[in-house]
């Protein structure tokens, strides 16, 4: 019965590649699901986490249709303002000056301490944070020089200032 064992090879052959053409399909139809279902979410948290632009300690860098750079950090341990609370025992108070140049952004920005492990966000206006002066701001909208003011534990090393917008981190400044 040799005739059927050939019937059955060829039955066999025919249903593997059906098989295989069958399989190829389906993993192009979910490498597309994936993609489309989750591929903006991933982009997003990606760029939480991720830096669109690095900026070395001493150097600018270009984001957002500006240009970027550290220029000042000061740590206080006392409160920034004559009149009200002092700082929390085991804290200092890091703040933070960026220059930047060029045409501000319609969005608002945040500035967020890292020390590689855990991150800070800068604190909003009030008790802790000190009176800007004349062309120094903290929101992004608006010309001029950035400062930021992290209240931190005295024992934190920060190690980068990232300037967030819409919780992506545009620029990552090191320290």
């Amino acid at each position: 019965d040799l005739a059927g064992m050939y019937a059955a090879i060829g039955l066999l052959s025919a249903l593997w590649q059906r098989n295989l053409i069958a399989s190829i399909v389906l993993a192009c139809a979910v490498g597309v699901f994936v993609a489309i279902d989750f591929g903006p979410q991933w982009a997003a948290y990606r760029h939480s986490v991720v830096p669109e632009v690095l900026v070395p300690n001493g150097q600018s860098g270009s984001a957002a249709g500006q240009t970027w750079k550290l220029s000042a950090v000061r740590h206080q341990n006392r409160s920034p303002l004559n009149f009200g609370p002092p700082l929390p025992p085991g804290t200092v108070l890091t703040i933070v000056g960026v220059d930047r140049s060029g045409t501000p952004g319609a969005e608002l920005c945040t500035g967020v301490i890292t020390d590689g492990d855990q991150r800070w966000q800068a604190e909003g206006l009030g008790v802790f944070s000190p009176i800007a002066r004349d062309g120094v701001t903290a929101t992004c909208t608006k010309p001029g020089r950035l400062q930021f003011a992290f209240l931190l534990p005295h024992d934190v090393v920060p190690t980068a200032v990232d300037v967030t917008i819409n919780g992506q981190i545009t620029v990552r400044l090191e320290l």
